[in-house]
């Protein structure tokens, strides 16, 4: 059997602190679905949206891919070589943040700001796309990831380094999610919605991780899924891009995967074979 490659299974948070992390999104969700039903939302939109063309659409295009759920996971593949349960629990919090995705797109059938607005008022960047705003599915998989990584990594007793991490993974994930702003295809409340329910998501995921340690700790679960983050950055770069201005984007996931690979077989070949 695999020996463990961590000793314990993420920083020992107490049940107050799991609630703390869990409140202000919980709140912030309430308030996404009130703002969902009030009838004025194009003002902050386009104000939004115009501010942003300040900036090279191919900032926006490299951002919004970092919240393709495939994209980013090939990109963190290099947490396998570091926090392999950050990653682990990033993975477990995608079939909650797909559910949470797929329940509320198909309940509020919400019509994107293309199906709304003049071309001539705002900024697209991308496809044009029209329905099934509500929520923004970018959003729920930068905000998953980032609650996922945290809850890994953040001690009991927070640090000042530990929150200069916090902030910085926090602002790369709200740099993703205005980024859908940005490239003309959510409304701001989708972007609320998605940050939130993503936030709780990845704190399933790191809940699952700490109940099932196994699923990280082996070393032959590290190397498949090492694997199938390789094979995942060949279909990266091979499938159509909506954003191809992004390609920068797809080119260092893709680098990811491959170095992760490379360190995995190498320390394999270093171990040398297993005596029994």
């Amino acid at each position: 059997m695999d020996a463990p490659v961590e000793p314990a299974a993420g920083p020992n948070w107490s049940a107050r602190r799991w609630l703390a992390w869990s409140a202000v999104p919980l709140l912030g969700l309430v308030l996404a679905l009130w703002l969902q039903r009030q009838p004025e939302q194009r003002d902050l939109f386009t104000r939004l949206n115009l501010w942003a063309t300040a900036f090279p659409e191919g900032l926006w295009s490299c951002l919004t891919l970092l919240g393709e759920t495939d994209t980013l996971l090939v990109l963190m593949s290099v947490l396998l070589l570091w926090r392999p349960q950050a990653l682990m629990a990033v993975v477990a919090a995608v079939p909650v943040g797909g559910l949470y995705s797929l329940v509320l797109k198909n309940a509020f059938n919400a019509p994107r700001p293309a199906a709304v607005l003049d071309a001539a008022q705002f900024h697209l960047i991308g496809p044009l796309l029209s329905n099934h705003s509500f929520p923004s599915g970018h959003s729920i998989t930068a905000f998953a990831a980032a609650s996922a990584m945290l809850a890994c990594v953040v001690p009991a007793r927070a640090t000042g380094r530990s929150l200069l991490v916090g902030l910085l993974i926090v602002g790369a994930a709200s740099a993703v999610g205005f980024s859908r702003v940005a490239v003309g295809a959510h409304w701001p409340v989708d972007v609320l919605a998605g940050a939130c329910g993503g936030w709780l998501a990845g704190l399933t995921g790191a809940g699952t991780t700490r109940r099932f340690p196994a699923l990280w700790q082996s070393v032959r679960n590290q190397r498949v899924l090492g694997g199938l983050l390789g094979a995942l950055a060949l279909w990266l770069l091979w499938r159509p891009m909506d954003y191809p201005q992004g390609i920068l984007t797809v080119w260092l996931a893709a680098s990811c995967a491959v170095l992760t690979l490379g360190w995995q077989w190498a320390s394999k070949l270093a171990a040398g074979p297993r005596i029994h």
